[in-house]
């Protein structure tokens, strides 16, 4: 079979999500082991799949987009648009209202799960950014690049708090 690239547990841990090369994304019962439902909307393989902290919502990805589903209903509900080439890392705010994408294009993005919008785009790294993750609390966003660096940023204002730059190679998390 094709390879599977990403797997994750539900926050309640009664479901687990897993993604494949085969362009699918499959939700799965932990107590049947039974296939829920088959998410497809990718003609690449998809390289990330998770689900939102209430487990409401599925975030999968590996174009240049990234995909908010209905996980009950395996729905998409947005097509995230905006990064120029390939989103490698998206997460979900704590309280599930924001998701962050990092990008070969050297960007991270701030979206609003309600609307779809890009609210806020993170620049600064010279290379690409290769993940992204919220601060407990949500108001911070920590990305992570191919230039050496961290950097944490205020995610209502942009503004770059830090930058660790201490690393000799490229930093993956």
């Amino acid at each position: 079979g094709d390879r599977v690239r990403s797997v994750a547990f539900s926050a309640d841990g009664a479901h687990v999500i897993t993604s494949a090369v085969d362009y699918t994304t499959e939700l799965w019962s932990v107590d049947s082991g039974k296939c829920l439902t088959t998410l497809q909307g990718y003609k690449d393989g998809v390289s990330l799949a998770l689900f939102s902290p209430d487990a409401a919502l599925v975030l999968t990805s590996y174009d240049r987009t990234t995909k908010l589903w209905t996980a009950a209903s395996g729905q998409c509900r947005l097509t995230l648009r905006g990064h120029g080439l390939v989103v490698c890392s998206a997460v979900f705010s704590p309280n599930s209202a924001l998701v962050l994408t990092a990008s070969l294009d050297h960007m991270a993005k701030v979206w609003s799960v309600e609307s779809g919008q890009c609210l806020h785009t993170l620049r600064g790294h010279g290379r690409w950014v290769l993940s992204g993750i919220f601060s407990p609390d949500g108001a911070r966003a920590l990305t992570a690049s191919c230039d050496r660096t961290a950097k944490l940023w205020r995610v209502d204002t942009l503004d770059c708090l830090w930058t660790f730059d201490g690393h000799e190679s490229i930093v993956n998390s």
